[in-house]
């Protein structure tokens, strides 16, 4: 399994991302596609100053594990400044 964290990025997002890119299925905490499962937990906000940043863990299962992986790390990149 792998575990990412992302911050400030909403599920929603990257589910439409695998639905749309790796035709996966499903609703509320989990998308499968073939070969692959994806499941999402909410973690603690971190605070930062008085703004509270909202926290994602990504889990990744399956024989894809690895491409599907590298695919949500690509798609949920940002660029600071």
């Amino acid at each position: 399994m792998t575990r990412l964290e992302v911050r400030n990025i909403d599920r929603e997002l990257i589910r439409r991302y695998l639905r749309e890119e790796k035709r996966g299925e499903g609703e509320a905490e989990s998308v499968a596609g073939e070969g692959w499962l994806v499941r999402f937990v909410t973690g603690e906000p971190v605070k930062i100053g008085q703004i509270r940043v909202p926290v994602l863990f990504i889990e990744v299962e399956g024989e894809r594990e690895e491409e599907v992986a590298r695919f949500l790390r690509l798609k949920t990149m940002r660029g600071g400044g």
